[in-house]
Order: C-alpha cells, then sequence, then structure tokens
C-alpha cells in the first residue's frame, strides 16, 4: 500500500484535477448533452496519463533538488536514472501511438505538449519571468485540447480571459516559492516584488476581459438573462481576490487551494450554476 501511495505521488495523479480545464470549451461552446461521454473519458484519460508521464521526468530530474527544496513523498534510486528515463519514454511513445489512431491534431498537440514540456523542465524553467509565461501556456494548451477534442471553437474573450488567470496563476506560484527559497528556481527575495506586479496586473487584466465581453452586445444571443452576466463578473472578482489574499496567506499549491477552500469551492459553484443556467442552448 505504502508503494501505491508513493506512485500516486510521484506521478502525480492527484494533479489530474488540473486537466478538467479540457471540459471548459463544452461549458461555453455547447450544451453538454450533446456530447459523447465515452470521448470525455478517452480524451481527459489521453491528457492525464501524458501529464503524468511529464511529470515522471520533471520528478526524476529534480529529485535532488526537490528533497532540499519540499516535503516528497516518493523516493528514487538515482543510479537507476536511464531506466526511469527508458520508462518514461517507453510509456510516452505508447500513449501517444493511441492518441494518432483517436485523433490526429491531438496526436500533434500531445506531442508538442510533451516536448515544451521536456524543454521547461530541462532548460526553460531557469527563465526568469519567460518560465511564467510557458506554465500559462501548457493551460492554455489544455483549453485548445479541449477545443479541439470537442469540436468547440474558443471565442478570443475566452482565450484572453483564460490566458490571464493562468498568467496570475504561475507568477503567484513562483512567489510562493520565492518565500520557501527554492534553490533551482532563478528568482530571488530581489525579484519578488515585479513577480508580484506580474500577478496583480493579470488579475487586473482577466477582471477587464470578463467586464468588455459583459458590456459586447454580440453576447446576448447567448443568454437569457443578459443582466445576469454582471453577477458572473462580481462572482469572478470574488473568485481572483479570494485566490491572491487567501492562497497567498495559506502558502498552499494551486491544487491544494483547490480540495481545501471552501469559500472557493462556493464562489466557483456559483459561477457556474448562474452562468451555465443562463445560457439559451442549456434549454435547447
Amino acid at each position: 500500500m505504502d508503494k501505491i501511495k508513493e506512485y500516486f505521488y510521484l506521478f502525480k495523479i492527484h494533479h489530474w484535477i488540473k486537466n478538467l480545464i479540457i471540459f471548459l470549451p463544452i461549458y461555453v461552446g455547447q450544451p453538454v448533452i450533446t456530447i459523447n461521454f465515452i470521448n470525455y473519458i478517452i480524451y481527459f484519460f489521453i491528457l492525464s496519463l501524458l501529464s503524468s508521464i511529464i511529470y515522471f521526468f520533471n520528478n526524476v530530474n529534480d529529485y535532488k533538488e526537490d528533497r532540499i527544496n519540499k516535503k516528497i513523498k516518493y523516493s528514487l534510486n538515482l543510479d537507476k536514472k536511464r531506466y526511469y528515463y527508458f520508462f518514461g519514454f517507453l510509456s510516452f511513445t505508447t500513449l501517444i501511438i493511441f492518441s494518432y489512431f483517436i485523433n490526429q491534431i491531438i496526436f500533434f498537440i500531445c506531442i508538442f505538449y510533451f516536448f515544451l514540456s521536456l524543454s521547461y523542465n530541462f532548460y526553460l524553467k531557469e527563465k526568469k519571468y519567460i518560465d511564467i509565461f510557458i506554465l500559462a501556456l501548457f493551460h492554455v494548451l489544455r483549453i485548445v485540447y479541449g477545443s479541439v477534442a470537442f469540436k468547440v471553437e474558443l471565442s478570443m474573450y475566452f482565450i484572453l480571459f483564460c490566458t490571464a488567470i493562468f498568467l496570475m496563476i504561475g507568477s503567484n506560484k513562483r512567489l510562493l516559492e520565492i518565500d520557501k527559497s527554492y534553490i533551482n528556481r532563478p528568482y530571488k527575495e530581489s525579484d519578488k516584488n515585479s513577480v508580484h506586479f506580474i500577478r496583480l496586473l493579470f488579475s487586473f487584466l482577466a477582471v477587464l476581459v470578463f467586464f468588455f465581453y459583459s458590456i459586447d452586445p454580440n453576447k446576448n444571443q447567448f443568454f437569457i438573462h443578459k443582466e445576469l452576466i454582471f453577477l458572473n463578473l462580481i462572482l469572478i472578482i470574488m473568485i481572483i481576490l479570494n485566490f491572491l489574499f487567501f492562497q497567498k496567506e495559506k502558502n498552499q499549491d494551486i491544487v491544494m487551494f483547490i480540495y481545501k477552500n471552501k469559500v472557493n469551492f462556493i464562489l466557483v459553484l456559483s459561477f457556474f450554476i448562474i452562468y451555465f443556467g443562463n445560457l439559451v442552448s442549456f434549454y435547447n
């Protein structure tokens, strides 16, 4: 049982929750009832398994530093590093062949995602500020993945809003690492104000993008009561403020924050209920 727990953390299965964002394009683009639920499962597991393979490579590569930076719940024998890498590439090859027969565009997205991740893990994460944008790009790629998988067209508002949110989260992650004095990161205490500014800038831009979406008359055709979108705007502001203040205060990883912060759960659930229930397509 202990070994199973180690594998759970080594492959970061608990981080699969991040991959739920592939369903966001369905949520904002068309009613859920038109989608084949088998496709939900297949595409979710393709991306989740790919993510676990990438986490595995990263955990092997960063094992020495991670033992210093944080309390890890798995052990590795670095004398077997070549065997770990061989297992990782074999797993990736098997998964990528399977994805080719499912959807060829998804196949290419997965390849790009994988090699971008390796570039980040072995090189780009040492590049100050660029690494924050790469972190955001990973999340945007998840949304593009969902858009392609479920054949949903993404609006520019949606892409810009999500990008701003992910840049806010990425910069917040770096702030936490500065506070914890991670040894394998390019940021120092002197960078804290700059990273803090980036976090606040993109949180403001996220609200601004949603505001412009709220007042855009072209969106009215999609909603039963167009006034309710302003209630969603208020909830977005509250979600961001809750994240900025309470997540930082508790010094939590974003995944732990999603799991444990009850206020965040209530606010996000309220947002989705109001937004989804107000969609014209929900009742068609």
